[in-house]
């Protein structure tokens, strides 16, 4: 049989369900956000290593000018070499509807013996016969194709080839292809060679021996094979070293998962704050009870535990049903962006131990340890304080409220509520954080996607033309720029050249420590034409190239990486095209959503590649900037060049950049939208656990009123406009924290990705958003108590304690 402590315990909760509902639902938002993203967190991480780890990338890649048997078989005797194996890309174009999409082969010569860089087989033919292509998984549903569908493909010098889809696998190493609107397939050198490309491998993917995990100590393993194949007559065309274990996106992802988790734990902290502060309202209602335990005995350690063990119940259910929640949303959310945003696969969606006890932590320690202040507050008084006690007691209002009173269109009932929510300025104060950290969380996360926004389109205010077209090789600029410009639609045409660079070495190796993709942490060098009007950046320090100063070059933001120590006036030497130039920096210029860049003169560049008066990229200027005129005019260009026997490599539209970088921001506003909306969860919480509060505080009140020819409706306008009036003050409150929110984030978020900090916006459509979702949640918060007190009669209001 249950001890009258105990008994006691349920009816307090029987008498007052709402207000255990309350906390539970509290603690459990604050679980639920804490739960989602400590699951993403862990799962993401987990699970990005080992697909990328499981494929065996390799520890530093070659480009050869040929690769053979007797070669391969030296290199993997050489020492420090634990395996190699050879491979090549080639690059063509294939009909998707009406458009013709980037189309990449990757060249397998043994499709069985694949062990750097492996892929695994999902369906139809493996190895696929000639004159077949297994494409990437996530190609078939691009193309809306089935495996055994013919496809078209246009090589290089405009010839048409009719394939077949023999099948698809799975290449962890490789993004979503629609993400990035690049076909992806695997073919056998004989089926490359039977399209007239190069079908020879030329690439020789490398695994060392020691320390594979040590980028130094991999370039120390690689850099003498390199001289060595150089010593044997063999030409080292590129070597790149990627980040040793570490996928392109890990270091990104982790970051923002890890920034989420930490507004998760601050908004769990909040929800046990707030159900301490509810419990101490419980406790002042209970008062005289209090005093009556004592009275017959009951100690105050008897009383602590005996609410402590209230909280501690409180907790326990909470736990489980935000740990639930969370946990399957965390679950969702890892597994879309492990399949749409990595092309990854989840192998385990399982958490260690060490995560529920962190959970259980938060979601019952937390809230007993800030419990125990109220609960010992009310168990220490003594008898006699606690049997006198009468509920509230006269308050003069402080003088910040009396402004109040200078609002003409208040009649004196509704300004006695107003004031009212001044009486208790600690519980006002707590509500007031409470919802305006919540409004600053949602107006931040739209901030951001402005801030975000408004950078895509600072950088393309920097980019003035439309199209950047890439060739095979490097072609008369006369000839080029002739049959672009006469392709109806363009309006200008600018020759360009582009390629990789690195630190130039005292071996004379060109190494770069970029991913095998080439884009991930590249260093590339440009040639703008000196009077290009196509390219428009602002200067930190230093000026822009000239033409009376040969030998000199201008780095942007992201190129300080590489050269992180260098000023304006020093010189930096590059490798390029098996050369090393020697540059004097005149200028840093500020560029937006751009990698990396060396931008030299085109004499520089025609010193390094040995190419006067030829140029392998051109950028076009359209006549009209429209998506479906770019399309057209792009494809025709494309066509021309295909016409006059002009190899293209790959077309980059204005359009096609916008959507690229526009996806790399929705991982972050969808967590910051979610935490935000939890936040505004416990902030509704909290502001109808303060009216109800209120209500039970002013039930004599409210009886007097009615006493006085009060009605009804004005008991209930008076508690609903209380609660509006609450959320109305939290609302200046929130916009201004949401501006050094919205700066800290947007400057994180921008240098990790572009090495430029986001500018701070500030979204009006935000604003209004958050003030209809908190004057809607402070009506529904405020109504049930004003509802109930509405209902009260005279003689309930006034016998009321």
């Amino acid at each position: 049989m249950l001890s009258p402590r105990w008994i006691k315990l349920l009816r307090d909760a029987q008498a007052t369900p709402g207000r255990i509902a309350l906390m539970v639902l509290a603690i459990a938002a604050g679980v639920c956000g804490m739960a989602t993203m400590l699951s993403s967190y862990t799962i993401l991480s987990r699970e990005t290593t080992r697909n990328y780890l499981d494929t065996n990338p390799p520890s530093a890649t070659m480009q050869l000018d040929r690769i053979d048997a007797p070669l391969m078989a030296a290199v993997r005797r050489f020492p420090g070499i634990a395996d190699a194996q050879a491979s090549s890309i080639v690059g063509a174009a294939v009909q998707v509807g009406a458009a013709w999409l980037p189309l990449t082969i990757f060249v397998v010569d043994d499709f069985s013996a694949l062990r750097i860089n492996t892929v695994y087989r999902e369906a139809g033919a493996w190895p696929p016969p000639p004159a077949t292509l297994l494409l990437e998984r996530d190609v078939l549903p691009m193309m809306g194709a089935r495996i055994g569908a013919p496809l078209k493909v246009r090589t290089a010098d405009g010839v048409q080839y009719a394939l077949a889809i023999s099948g698809t696998l799975h290449d962890p190493a490789l993004p979503p292809a629609s993400r990035g609107s690049t076909v992806y397939a695997y073919a056998t050198a004989a089926t490359v060679a039977g399209m007239g490309l190069d079908g020879d491998l030329r690439q020789l993917k490398l695994k060392v021996r020691d320390r594979p995990f040590d980028i130094e100590a991999i370039e120390a393993s690689v850099a003498p094979l390199a001289l060595w194949l150089q010593s044997q007559g063999r030409s080292v065309e590129q070597i790149r070293i990627p980040p040793p274990g570490q996928h392109p996106h890990q270091k990104v992802m982790s970051s923002i998962t890890f920034m989420l988790l930490i507004f998760s734990g601050i908004a769990c902290v909040l929800s046990a704050m707030l159900t301490a502060t509810m419990l101490g309202s419980m406790l002042a209602q209970q008062t005289r009870q209090i005093g009556v335990m004592k009275t017959i005995g009951a100690r105050t350690t008897q009383i602590a535990v005996l609410y402590l063990s209230m909280v501690l119940m409180i907790g326990l259910l909470a736990t489980a049903l935000g740990t639930w929640a969370g946990l399957a949303a965390g679950r969702a959310f890892s597994a879309v962006v492990l399949r749409q945003i990595l092309n990854f696969t989840m192998f385990s969606d399982a958490l260690p131990w060490s995560s529920y006890l962190l959970l259980a932590a938060t979601g019952v320690l937390v809230p007993l340890l800030l419990a125990t202040v109220p609960i010992w507050q009310a168990s220490q008084m003594t008898v006699l304080a606690a049997i006198t006690d009468f509920g509230s007691a006269r308050q003069d209002y402080p003088v910040r409220a009396r402004w109040l009173n200078l609002l003409p269109w208040l009649d004196r009932n509704l300004l006695m509520a107003l004031r009212n929510s001044f009486r208790r300025r600690s519980r006002l104060l707590f509500i007031l954080a409470l919802l305006a950290m919540a409004g600053a969380m949602f107006v931040s996360s739209l901030n951001v996607r402005k801030a975000s926004q408004q950078h895509l389109v600072e950088a393309a205010l920097e980019r003035h033309y439309d199209m950047e077209i890439a060739l095979n090789r490097f072609e008369a600029i006369d000839a080029v720029c002739a049959i672009i410009g006469a392709v109806p639609g363009v309006a200008q045409v600018e020759p360009w050249n582009s390629s990789a660079t690195s630190k130039a070495r005292a071996d004379g190796l060109e190494i770069e420590r970029v991913y095998p993709d080439g884009v991930h942490g590249s260093l590339s060098m440009a040639a703008p034409p000196l009077s290009s009007t196509m390219l428009k950046l602002s200067m930190r320090e230093g000026h822009w190239l000239r033409a009376d100063q040969p030998g000199t070059v201008v780095l942007n933001s992201a190129a300080l990486d590489f050269f992180p120590h260098v000023k304006v006036g020093d010189d930096i030497s590059l490798a390029s095209h098996g050369k090393v130039a020697r540059l004097r920096l005149v200028g840093i210029a500020r560029q937006a959503m751009a990698a990396a860049t060396a931008y030299v003169t085109p004499a520089s560049y025609a010193d390094l590649a040995g190419q006067a008066g030829r140029a392998s990229t051109y950028r076009v200027v359209m006549r009209s900037h429209d998506e479906r005129s770019i399309a057209v005019v792009t494809a025709a260009v494309e066509k021309a060049l295909a016409q006059n026997r002009i190899g293209t490599r790959i077309s980059i539209t204005e359009v096609m950049l916008r959507k690229d970088s526009d996806g790399h921001f929705d991982l972050l506003i969808a967590g910051l939208l979610f935490i935000s909306v939890l936040m505004a969860l416990v902030g509704s919480v909290g502001l109808g656990s303060a009216m109800s509060s209120s209500v039970s505080e002013r039930s004599r009140e409210f009886g007097i009123m009615r006493c006085i020819g009060a009605r009804s409706g004005v008991v209930l306008r008076n508690i609903v406009c209380e609660g509006v009036f609450i959320a109305l003050l939290s609302l200046p409150l929130a916009i201004l924290l949401a501006l050094p929110i919205s700066a800290a984030i947007g400057t994180f978020l921008g240098e990790m990705l572009f090495g430029v900090a986001f500018p701070l916006a500030l979204s009006a459509k935000a604003v209004l958003i958050w003030i209809g979702l908190v004057l809607a949640g402070a009506v529904i918060a405020s109504a049930v108590p004003a509802w109930k007190a509405s209902r009260f009669t005279i003689q309930q209001s006034l016998s009321h304690l």
